[in-house]
Formats: C-alpha cells, sequence, structure tokens
C-alpha cells in the first residue's frame, strides 16, 4: 500500500499586492534601500545588535549615529532605537491611493448646509 503526499494550498480571497512605499528622502529616488545606514530597516534585528555590542561598541555606533552618549548602556540603547524607529518610519511610509472627487448634489449641499 503506497502512500502519497498531497499538497494542501490554503486560499483567503484577497488579492496579494507586494506592498511598496513612497519615497520620502532624496536618497531613495536615487535606490538606496535604507540599509546602508543601519545595514537593516528591520527593529527585532537592529535591537539584536545593539544587545550584542559592548559598551565602547555602543559608543562608537552612537557617534557614528549623531546620538549623545549617556552614562547608561540602557539609555543609550533606547536614543539608538529610537533614532532607529525614526529613520525606518521614514523609509517605510506607505503609497496613498487618492480616491477620485465624489460631485455632491445641490439638495445634499442644502441639508448639510443646514447644520451651520
Amino acid at each position: 500500500m503506497a502512500t502519497s503526499k498531497k499538497h494542501i494550498i490554503e486560499t483567503h480571497g484577497k488579492v496579494e499586492d507586494i506592498q511598496k512605499f513612497q519615497p520620502t528622502l532624496l536618497e531613495q529616488v536615487w535606490g538606496d534601500d535604507g540599509l546602508s545606514r543601519y545595514g537593516t530597516i528591520d527593529e527585532v534585528e537592529y535591537t539584536r545588535r545593539l544587545d550584542d555590542m559592548t559598551r565602547t561598541d555602543l559608543e562608537t555606533h552612537a557617534r557614528m549615529m549623531g546620538v549623545v552618549i549617556t552614562e547608561s548602556s540602557l539609555r543609550l540603547k533606547e536614543k539608538l532605537l529610537g533614532e532607529f524607529r525614526s529613520f525606518s518610519s521614514l523609509m517605510r511610509k506607505p503609497v496613498v491611493h487618492s480616491k477620485p472627487f465624489v460631485k455632491v448634489s445641490d439638495a445634499a449641499m442644502k441639508v448639510l448646509a443646514e447644520g451651520r
């Protein structure tokens, strides 16, 4: 008795669209994907990198990123993570699809004007 493997395909009925991001920085227009500054735009990966750094590495990284160095390593990591979040949010601005303008009838405008 031979058994065969069946491939199960799950369908959700949603049209999958690769999410595109709107360029907000001049570097993005030139083709930079954000990896040149931090090496990643994934917060989990960046947090892991910060956790693996020694105090000296943290200070060197903070100087390169333009962050003021503090005495507490935990506070310094929080500042670096905050700067990273600001940068990565700039790199990931979603494209806004504008909806067409709908002409409102004169009767509807009259009803809306009654609330003034």
